[in-house]
């Protein structure tokens, strides 16, 4: 069973950097297929990739979510039929909905052995109540339908600013993993627990969050 992780973000927010970071940290070892959109930010490069073992499937056809029943589904059972992974990784436009996304990987499930991992929303800690109020709908739908909610660059805001963040998150989704620790200081183990859903991940999180200065 090939497991699929759906890693969404406005652009800037820090996509690239994150997947960069799960590839080397977190899914080292594993055969990974990452699938991003031409529209996605610029693209990681491809010497990285090659090193780490990973081939890129380019969708040339528009973003994601505007090609749902079409290309995104082919490309879909096309890498696991070819490739056999162990992970799928797919970054999407950055004004995709995370819904519309992960209903079309939910679609390939009964023609390919997938299942959804996880839920992946990065977020800019200094930009998301800008988001908030002027892209609401798709910046909403990204944050409502994540399993897991990473802020980027929360050590350039201070602790009023990230709890101010962190409550607006709140308010549209109580139940997922939320990590704000820097990411110079956030361990491959606490993002790994965070995304398996594991247990007491959160208390982890906080752990680590206690020993970082702002």
């Amino acid at each position: 069973m090939t497991k699929v992780d759906i890693i969404s973000g406005f652009l800037g927010a820090g996509k690239t950097t994150f997947i960069k970071q799960l590839i080397a940290d977190v899914f080292s070892g594993e055969k990974i297929v990452l699938i991003e959109n031409e529209f996605g930010e610029i693209g990681i490069d491809g010497g990285f990739l090659k090193d780490a073992g990973i081939e890129i499937t380019e969708m040339n056809s528009g973003c994601i979510c505007c090609t749902l029943v079409g290309d995104f589904s082919t490309a879909l059972k096309r890498v696991v039929e070819e490739y056999h992974p162990d992970r799928i990784i797919i970054e999407p436009s950055g004004v995709g909905k995370l819904s519309d996304v992960a209903r079309a990987v939910e679609m390939v499930k009964k023609d390919a052995e997938i299942e959804i991992n996880s839920r992946i929303t990065v977020v800019d800690g200094k930009k998301a109540k800008v988001y908030i109020k002027n892209f609401g709908e798709f910046f909403n739908n990204q944050i409502e339908h994540a399993t897991t909610i990473v802020l980027s660059r929360t050590q350039m805001i201070t602790e009023a600013k990230l709890e101010e963040c962190v409550k607006m998150i709140r308010e549209k989704n109580a139940e997922a993993t939320l990590i704000t620790t820097p990411w110079d200081q956030l361990e491959g183990s606490v993002i790994a627990q965070a995304i398996e859903h594991s247990a007491g991940a959160e208390a982890l999180i906080h752990e680590e969050e206690c020993h970082h200065e702002h």
